[in-house]
């Protein structure tokens, strides 16, 4: 994904968090909870104007973005119960230059590919 560091790793509120920046001045972060259904606590708050239900290898995911031509997407991935990952590209810049939903869903099928299977 054009990411040549190791990403930086921390834990905010109990929830382990990575996150990568680029040389075009992307970023992403990937966030994993385990604490909570994040997907269902993501249906009912809806933070965000644009709020569009999806789904990411066959994982139910919703991305929420502010404005269209926003360079920042949120994608919450629903991995199973208590188990989601919140998933963030953003572009840097003050012009879109991709697409940052696609973006982040890319980085989401990445490591739901990497998952075990679920029994």
């Amino acid at each position: 994904m054009g990411f040549a560091a190791p990403g930086r790793q921390r834990i905010l509120i109990d929830v382990q968090e990575c996150v990568w920046t680029n040389s075009r001045d992307e970023r992403l972060s990937i966030a994993v909870d385990t604490t909570r259904d994040l997907l269902v606590d993501t249906y009912r708050t809806r933070l965000l104007p644009i709020f569009e239900p999806t789904s990411v290898e066959g994982m139910p995911a919703v991305r929420q973005r502010m404005r269209r031509d926003d360079n920042t997407c949120t994608v919450t991935t629903g991995l199973g119960p208590s188990q989601a990952l919140e998933t963030m590209w953003s572009g840097l810049t003050t012009r879109q230059t991709s697409d940052p939903c696609a973006e982040a869903e890319e980085a989401v099928a990445l490591v739901v590919r990497k998952l075990p299977p679920q029994r």
